[in-house]
């Protein structure tokens, strides 16, 4: 039998591949209203689940979307998605769609929550960065959430991918340092840990948040700090961080004119394990 690329449920209930469809008037697709989170999962279990749906709630909350069923119910939808899929370790998208209505009638409809497994591999490679010529908004407050409004961060990494690079590099509207499209970016000078503030434009990620925890419990010194790409290639060495690849390193961030190598260092080494030990227990 061929692998199993993906299972999906809708609303608790698994679809099979051409039954996993949401009305073509959803508002999640006219106007890219809803949310979504990432999760990394190893065998039922959701890493970090409870700091994701937190997430998930507060941007509810700013986009005045009504969370259908309760945390829990949620919980037992995701866990069962992710039991029908016969891979140990899965990437587990949720999206959450604010429903079909008409939104000049003031009448919400029923949000939709989709859930698909897929295989997932941990990062094996360094990542190589490409900076984008396209800037976040840092003043917006959806910087904070994850809404289905990708469209910057989409074009962003397509421009990455035609230069070679696995991911791009996001700067804010002054020209510092703000994220990669699908992480948090940290820098270290001298043993000290630095990364962009929230102010800077930069999603408070889920990881991000874990690793300014453990850095600190490992005896590191930790600053955020607004940077500018020049602070960023001098650095001792960069890595980033995400629910995905947990802790990576980065060996490579390149302009349209220019190219610098990053050395490889202890201190996102001992991250990196430390984030295994962590989800890994076994």
């Amino acid at each position: 039998m061929p692998p199993v690329k993906t299972v999906t449920s809708i609303n608790g209930r698994l679809v099979r591949r051409g039954q996993d469809r949401i009305s073509v008037f959803d508002n999640s697709l006219l106007y890219a209203e809803g949310l979504f989170e990432t999760f990394l999962a190893i065998d039922d279990r959701i890493i970090f689940l409870k700091e994701h749906l937190q997430r998930l709630q507060r941007g509810a909350r700013v986009i005045g979307l009504k969370i259908p069923v309760s945390s829990d119910m949620l919980t037992k939808w995701m866990v069962m998605t992710v039991r029908a899929h016969p891979d140990r370790i899965t990437k587990l998208r949720l999206t959450m769609t604010s429903g079909e209505s008409a939104r000049w009638t003031g009448v919400k409809g029923k949000p939709q929550v989709i859930l698909s497994a897929s295989p997932h591999q941990m990062p094996r490679k360094p990542f190589r960065l490409y900076v984008s010529e396209f800037r976040v908004d840092q003043d917006s407050l959806f910087r904070r959430i994850k809404t289905l409004s990708y469209a910057i961060h989409a074009a962003a990494l397509n421009q990455a991918r035609r230069m070679r690079c696995d991911d791009a590099l996001l700067l804010n509207e002054n020209d510092q340092i703000a994220e990669v499209t699908s992480a948090n970016v940290f820098w270290v000078n001298k043993g000290h840990i630095h990364t962009p503030p929230l102010s800077a434009g930069c999603l408070e990620g889920i990881t991000r948040k874990i690793v300014i925890r453990q850095a600190q419990k490992l005896g590191y010194r930790l600053t955020e700090k607004n940077a500018r790409l020049d602070d960023l290639v001098r650095a001792d060495e960069v890595f980033i961080s995400s629910s995905l690849k947990l802790v990576a390193p980065v060996s490579r961030i390149r302009t349209s004119r220019r190219t610098w190598d990053i050395k490889l260092g202890p201190v996102g080494e001992r991250l990196a394990q430390r984030f295994i030990a962590l989800v890994r227990p076994d």
